[in-house]
């Protein structure tokens, strides 16, 4: 969630701000004479961002599609079945 928050409320409830944007992830667009200025986020949204942004993460995520699409992908449901059954085989095996 954002808000627009004016710079000279901020000064005054920056902590609670604070506590808002890490505890519960929202986002406040601050304005000066009305326009927005700066912005005010979590350290894990900004982490997100930055993750985006980065070369070899998109490269990554092209890679991860394109395999998807020729069907080597398996669902979240699948692989958690397919690592169960074999740390349950490695159990009776020991």
């Amino acid at each position: 969630m954002t808000n627009t928050i004016p710079a000279n409320l901020v000064r005054s409830q920056l902590g609670s701000l604070l506590k808002q944007a890490s505890e519960h992830r929202v986002r406040f667009v601050i304005t000066k004479s009305g326009k927005p200025t700066a912005v005010l986020l979590s350290v894990s949204d900004f982490d997100d961002m930055l993750e985006e942004l980065d070369p070899e993460f998109q490269k990554s995520l092209k890679i991860a599609a394109k395999e998807i699409r020729s069907g080597k992908g398996v669902t979240l449901q699948q692989y958690r079945t397919e690592r169960l059954s074999r740390r349950r085989g490695s159990i009776y095996r020991d």
